[in-house]
């Protein structure tokens, strides 16, 4: 018989397919260690911004405690709801000052802040009265007295006192509680 040439099969090896053992446990500590730099680096900028908003609230306000007997204090004190202001705007107002060095006149306009709309209800059935009251206090001013702010301060004021005597708004719930000027030009 004649002998058979054998052939070796090369055989394969788990081993050889998979890459060492020491490179992938490499590559696995340089991932943990990444993903530990970015959580640190994550926590330290959450706690950067947290510190910067933290120090616009007053020193008191700190802390979980504090917190706590803000809430506390906050259930116990009725709640009184503000409603907001009703604003009435008043046609534009033209008068001649008192003379002061020739003749001025004041070109104004006038917004009244009330309380609620029965307020303002009560002084628009007056609007004909208070209009001509404020005609003749505006006429009697001189420039020189209203060119400052106090002397803008002190005529809201006496408005506004003019315009409550004539509402009649005597009640503290009925309240004219302040005058703004939207215009306000002296020639």
């Amino acid at each position: 018989m004649a002998k058979a040439a054998q052939v070796e099969i090369p055989q394969t090896s788990d081993a050889a397919e998979a890459p060492p053992a020491p490179k992938a446990g490499r590559r696995k500590l340089i991932l943990i260690a990444a993903a530990v730099v970015i959580l640190l680096g994550a926590a330290a900028g959450a706690a950067w911004f947290f510190a910067q908003s933290d120090e616009a609230e007053p020193p008191v306000a700190k802390g979980k405690a504090a917190a706590k007997a803000k809430d506390k204090a906050k259930d116990k004190e009725p709640e009184k709801e503000k409603k907001p202001s009703v604003f009435m705007s008043m046609d534009t107002f033209t008068v001649n000052l008192q003379e002061e060095n020739g003749e001025h006149y004041l070109q104004t306009s006038v917004v009244f802040e009330v309380s609620d709309d029965k307020t303002a209800d009560l002084i628009k059935t007056q609007m004909p009265v208070i209009r001509s009251k404020m005609l003749l206090l505006l006429s009697s001013k001189r420039p020189s007295e209203i060119k400052t702010l106090e002397g803008k301060e002190k005529l809201a004021s006496e408005i506004a006192n003019e315009a409550r005597k004539h509402a009649k708004l005597k009640s503290p719930e009925l309240a004219l509680t302040n005058v703004h000027f939207n215009a306000f030009v002296i020639q």
